[in-house]
């Protein structure tokens, strides 16, 4: 049953995440940010997934609530907010924002609190990766037009 705390993901418990990832297929790390909360990174063939830890208590680093779940797109070009805020009319559940560079990161939060059983925490995860895959096709569409006018 859902409620067992065995089937949940919680924010407070980094590992369970890292089990639950490697589970959907994902070679996750355990690390920790620069202020010491939880961070997760997962090296893929096409990006680095990154997952922030949110709410965690200040000096323990321990107790998180919520998690952010990342990805970076590298461009050639800087993109503009404008060209950045297509990915949010095409897909709502992601937020973007611009590095300095004008390289487009989106984002997904997710508020686990007590906890969200596993399936539903790979859903999101799996809903995640589609979005972003799907994503990268606007975030290159420039590029690739580009590289086919010089072949």
């Amino acid at each position: 049953m859902a409620n067992d705390r065995g089937e949940m993901v919680t924010a407070s418990n980094p590992a369970g995440i890292v089990v639950a990832m490697l589970n959907a297929g994902h070679n996750p790390e355990l690390t920790t940010d620069r202020v010491g909360d939880p961070l997760i990174i997962s090296r893929g063939p096409g990006a680095n997934l990154v997952v922030y830890f949110f709410g965690c208590d200040a000096t323990t680093h321990d107790r998180c609530q919520s998690i952010r779940l990342q990805v970076g797109y590298d461009r050639a070009k800087p993109w503009s907010a404008q060209e950045a805020m297509k990915l949010s009319d095409e897909f709502p559940f992601l937020a973007v924002r611009l590095d300095q560079e004008g390289d487009p990161y989106v984002h997904w939060d997710l508020v686990l609190g007590d906890g969200i059983p596993v399936p539903t925490f790979v859903k999101n995860l799996r809903a995640f990766e589609e979005s972003v895959t799907l994503a990268a096709d606007l975030v290159y569409a420039e590029e690739k037009a580009e590289q086919a006018k010089g072949q």
